[in-house]
């Protein structure tokens, strides 16, 4: 049996012979709003942060896939990363498959650990020494 009023963190629910007032449905559209609004704000920090990224390099002249960024220091607490690591050297590039097509990424033997992530920080593939080649390029 529904009880008439339930206290929630969303405010007080109200119902009649077990059904939700309009004032507790309206306010349950409302929350659920909210709460999709917040989902979205989280779910695109990702795809954001790499944008930022992308604009940067490109602004340093890292325009192109043959192109990229190196970081010839570590990082400290200065950079807009969102999850650079003040221990890691940092090189970096933004592949365009829909203007470039079908590329192929070499690593040079010896080379790495590196990652390869997608435009929105999912995990594509490791290089170097744990890449699928153990390093050997």
């Amino acid at each position: 049996m529904t009880e008439d009023n339930v206290q929630t963190r969303f405010g007080m629910l109200r119902f009649f012979d077990g059904m939700p007032t309009a004032e507790t449905v309206q306010n349950m559209y409302e929350s659920m709003d909210f709460i999709r609004g917040i989902d979205t704000f989280l779910d695109l920090v990702p795809m954001a942060s790499l944008e930022a990224m992308r604009v940067g390099f490109k602004d340093f002249g890292a325009d192109e896939c043959h192109k990229v960024m190196y970081f010839d220091e570590l990082l400290d607490s200065n950079p807009l990363f969102l999850t650079g690591n003040t221990d890691t050297v940092y090189v970096g590039c933004f592949l365009d498959l829909e203007k470039d097509g079908p590329t192929v990424f070499e690593v040079p033997a010896k080379m790495g650990p590196g990652t390869v992530n997608d435009a929105y920080f999912r995990f594509v593939i490791d290089t170097g020494s744990v890449g699928p080649d153990r390093g050997a390029g």
